[in-house]
């Protein structure tokens, strides 16, 4: 049995890894050579995903990674980015000038908001909006990705089913975002956090980059190899049973049998286990071993448990009201029979394993825990530490009616709300529960909102709803005007959740308690004209915003009539009254740009309809100009609740606009703000939208993966208010893919031929792509009835117009009518170029040359397919560009490529076309795709590829990633 010990835990945990092992060393090979990577290492407790980490660590090391870990604790699990901040918090810190020059202010903002050694060196104010919180996810992968280039990384993540809630968020930023050279490895057990990170995780396996290790007990055999006895042994199988081939239980009953040189523990199963999942045996074995420690010893053991884990020096002396040296000689002794261990951090300790902490924890008697975590908090306290870390402490030592602990405790939320709103919420909610139960109610109403507010932005808009409606029981009766506030939340949450037709009832009941026309009743009016534009009844939803309307008149309650204005902009925009939608919106514009108004927060709900509104009715400038408004004032009075609604405003304006570089960022924004706030309402808008963008930029497999998403996330909310624009959307995605059957059916799912569950004025948007799909199917008479309904519903836009012509011209083009298909193509230019939509513009341009090539009009063909290839490459739409370039060339025109914004000098030997080619191998297309792409053939590609090999000095597509990627590429 002595031969446990003399081959060590390490080898223990290794028998029969040599699968996972050879997948380690691969995935450390690929990040070697530029590619990203994950690993996930999923096991119960005891099996080794702790051990097989740390050989994967030490390994990394030996291959010349840079190795940063971090650990989530059992007992801190409600500590924001505990996780990270143990990882991340000394690397970054330490950070050159280069780099932080390279991430600029913004971005080192972030980071000291969360990191502690950053926030010593910069105090620039970071964004406060629950809603950009991504923004430091960002910071964090652009910090690492600046790091990678030196030394590539391995982010290795032990007990992850014990990580807080934002680190989790930021975990699944990192898998959906992987970093070239760099390996992120998470150990957790089964069925614990898979559910946080599962689109995420599935993301990445898709794209090849995620590695799942799932770890198996150990066979007889393999027990006995471990033990270094006989596979017939009897102890071998008694203690086999007993572990049930659980690595970590083998060992510690080897071990306390070799102390007592006894027989092994009674046989019990594993499954006997505490609340903690500790088996009973397991708890046996550690209580044993810690009955032989003197009182000193144990005492200061016992306050590492509660200090965390790693703990350091000090905070040990304070909670064991004992001096340093004295805590140190204890140390010395604990770490001789191996409970703690010495970090590499002077002064610092960690347990031998997070279940010997929990049993330490547990054996300490209730009262004097309550009275360790107390002197906790007020060391902590003396010494300045982040109010998180004390909050933790303040709650498990305050007792109700500690209105102290309680305002500690709500401070803490209030501070870590912006990063982490879950921890926050979980916050709020202890503050509560300490708050006497008479005389507080107004202070507890503030604390129930805050709740309300915080569990809205970590996801839970369901818990947020049953505490709004906590939040009325406690208002009195007579407090008529925050009865209205919240009853209007609660409908918004309604309608998040895609239940509009309680939000309706619950309105509808609450205006009967009103008078009607009062100061009470018109919000409330306000929200039921709303609930109809949620369930596009547009006609009854006006109806009933101009009753309010009038009655704000009659108050002469300003803010209250902008606010029905700008819906009204977009009620009537929806139901195609032109005249009507541009009126409000320019009662709204002319009140919000007025020089003297005061931008409160109540307008930014009016200033996210009236962007709205202005998409819809041609007026891009001042859409766009209005939602990055919107913006600057959410950020600046702390409201992020109609950020993500600026942010799609704002990416489609850019879009129509022709600046796709600044649209698609815009749009990726609000992606993330959705998976945070996990609102599938939301998710559909915006995922829709960024399919759009991408349409055009012509990154299509990345489109159709945002329109799958968008109609996946419209599917999961019965009677999603936008889930038109996300079958819109993809189905033409599709179809710009060349999938013209999937692309059309995806369409006329909305509604059928006439798309009547879609606003009228924005099935023109759309209408083109299904013309495109009936003539690809060669079915010219069902294109032209299309394109006659398009001309009957126009509105008196000039982009409806122009939409109308471009389908004239597609079906003139596929008959052969090429002098009409110049004709309806320039009429689209025009009506384009009029709406200033820039890039429908050129792409009208592409098609008059097109069209002029036909009939031999070369020069003319040529002069108009120059125009609008610099107007798509400048634009961003590299696809449309590649189409013109395409036109170009068969003309016999050379097309000399012009280089982005932006772009990158090196490697600075490739030719525009090697660059086009390697940065689409870099994302993983294949040859026959990026012919595809680019308009040239397969055996085009594989010259290019060649060419791209030599220069780049590898004969490797992970090759090419490394040197594009800036990464030294292994020796071939």
């Amino acid at each position: 049995m002595a031969a446990i010990g003399a081959r060590g835990a390490r080898y223990v945990a290794l028998v029969g890894r040599a699968d996972e092992l050879r997948h380690i060393d691969e995935v450390l090979a690929a990040a070697r050579s530029g590619s990203a990577g994950a690993v996930v290492i999923v096991g119960e407790l005891g099996i080794g995903k702790s051990r097989l980490l740390g050989e994967l660590c030490e390994r990394a090391t030996v291959s010349g990674f840079d190795v940063l870990t971090g650990r989530g604790t059992e007992l801190e699990r409600e500590i924001p980015f505990g996780l990270f901040v143990e990882a991340l918090n000394e690397k970054f810190g330490a950070l050159d000038s280069p780099i932080i020059a390279d991430l600029g202010a913004d971005q080192m903002a972030e980071l000291a908001a969360v990191l502690p050694s950053v926030s010593r060196q910069h105090r620039q104010s970071a964004s406060g909006l629950e809603t950009e919180r991504f923004k430091f996810h960002r910071a964090v992968r652009a910090t690492l990705s600046c790091l990678v280039p030196h030394k590539p990384i391995v982010l290795a993540l032990d007990d992850v089913h014990w990580a807080d809630p934002a680190s989790v968020e930021l975990i699944g930023h990192l898998l959906r975002r992987s970093i070239p050279g760099m390996v992120l490895v998470l150990a957790y057990r089964p069925r614990a956090v898979e559910h946080l990170l599962r689109e995420a995780s599935a993301q990445a396996a898709r794209e090849g980059l995620l590695r799942v290790l799932d770890l198996a007990p150990l066979t007889v055999a393999e027990a006995a190899e471990a033990l270094g006895e006989p596979v017939d042994s009897p102890v071998v199988r008694g203690l086999h049973s007993e572990s049930g081939g659980n690595p970590f239980y083998l060992e510690q009953l080897a071990r306390m049998s070799r102390k007592s040189q006894a027989s092994p523990l009674p046989a019990e199963s594993v499954n006997n286990r505490h609340s903690t999942g500790i088996s009973t045996a397991l708890r046996m074995t550690i209580t044993q071993e810690l009955t032989g420690l003197a009182g000193d010893a144990l005492g200061v053991l016992r306050a590492g448990a509660v200090a965390g884990d790693p703990f350091d020096v000090d905070l040990v002396a304070a909670i064991a009201e004992s001096d340093q040296a004295r805590v140190l000689r204890c140390l010395d002794k604990l770490v001789g029979v191996d409970l703690v261990r010495p970090t590499t951090t002077p002064g610092q300790f960690r347990f031998r394993h997070p279940v010997v902490r929990r049993v330490v924890y547990d054996e300490a008697m209730p009262g004097w825990r309550f009275d360790a975590h107390k002197q906790a908090a007020r060391a902590l306290g003396r010494r300045g530490a982040p109010i998180g870390t004390r909050a933790h402490h303040v709650e498990l030592s305050a007792s109700p009616g500690d209105a102290e602990a309680a305002a500690t405790l709500a401070e803490a939320g209030r501070a870590v709300a912006p990063r982490a709103p879950a921890a926050a919420a979980g916050w709020f909610e202890a503050a509560l529960r300490l708050l006497p139960e008479t005389g507080a109610d107004e202070q507890r109403l503030l604390l129930v909102v805050s709740l309300a507010g915080a569990l809205a932005y970590s996801g839970r808009l369901r818990d947020s709803r049953t505490t709004l409606e906590q939040a009325l029981q406690i208002l009195p009766v007579d407090a008529l005007g925050e009865r209205t506030r919240i009853i209007g939340m609660i409908a918004r949450a309604d309608h998040g959740l895609g239940r509009a037709e309680d939000a309706r009832h619950l309105l509808v009941a609450a205006l009967r308690e009103t008078t009607e026309g009062s100061a009470d009743a018109v919000p409330l009016e306000l929200a039921l004209a709303e609930n109809y534009l949620m369930r596009r009844q547009w006609a009854e939803g006006i109806d009933v915003a101009m009753r309010a309307r009038g009655h704000a008149e009659a108050l002469g309650d300003s803010g209250l009539l902008v606010a029905v204005n700008a819906l009204l902009a977009l009620l009537t925009n929806h139901e195609g009254d032109k005249a009507r939608s541009k009126y409000f919106a320019g009662l709204v514009a002319d009140h919000i740009d007025a020089s003297d108004v005061v931008m409160t927060p109540e307008l930014l709900e009016p200033l996210a309809n009236l962007a709205d509104a202005e998409v819809g009715i041609d007026q891009l400038r001042e859409a766009s100009r209005h939602a990055e408004r919107g913006l600057t004032i959410s950020r600046a009075t702390g409201h992020g609740h109609v950020v993500a609604r600026f942010m799609v405003s704002a990416a489609a304006a850019k879009m129509f606009l022709g600046n796709l570089r600044e649209a698609r960022p815009a749009a990726e924004s609000a992606v993330e703000m959705a998976l945070l706030l996990d609102n599938d309402q939301l998710r559909t808008t915006a995922d829709a939208t960024r399919c759009y963008i991408e349409t055009w930029t012509g990154e299509l497999s990345t489109a159709i993966r945002a329109g799958r998403a968008a109609v996946h996330a419209a599917a999961r909310t019965p009677g999603a208010h936008y889930a038109w624009l996300a079958r819109g959307s993809y189905g033409q995605a599709l179809i710009e893919a060349g999938e013209f059957d999937r692309g059309r059916r995806e369409i006329l799912l909305i509604g059928g031929p006439d798309l009547s569950e879609m606003p009228p004025t924005a099935r023109s948007f759309f209408e083109p792509a299904l013309v495109k799909a009936e003539l690809a199917a060669g079915r010219i008479d069902a294109a032209e009835a299309i394109a006659r309904r398009m001309k009957d519903f126009t509105f008196g836009l000039r982009s409806r117009e122009a939409q109308a012509h471009y389908a004239d011209a597609q079906i003139y083009l596929a008959r052969g009518d090429f002098p009409a298909a110049v004709a309806a193509a320039r009429q689209a230019h025009e009506a384009f170029h009029a709406a200033e939509m820039a890039v429908l513009a050129a792409r009208a341009q592409l098609m008059t040359g097109r069209a002029l090539a036909r009939t031999d009009q070369n020069t003319a063909a040529i002069h108009e397919l120059e125009m609008a290839y610099g107007i798509l490459r400048d634009a961003g739409a590299a696809r449309l560009a590649d189409e013109a370039a395409h036109e170009l060339r068969t003309l016999g025109k050379h097309v000399r490529r012009r280089p982005e914004a932006n772009e990158p000098d090196s490697p600075s030997t490739l030719t525009g076309r090697e660059r086009d080619i390697a940065d689409r191998v870099v994302q993983g297309y294949t040859n026959r795709e990026i012919a595809a792409q680019l308009f040239i053939s397969p055996k085009t590609v594989e010259k290019h590829l060649a060419r791209v090999f030599a220069k780049l000095g590898t004969s490797s597509r992970s090759g090419v990633a490394a040197a594009m990627n800036g990464h030294p590429a292994d020796s071939e």
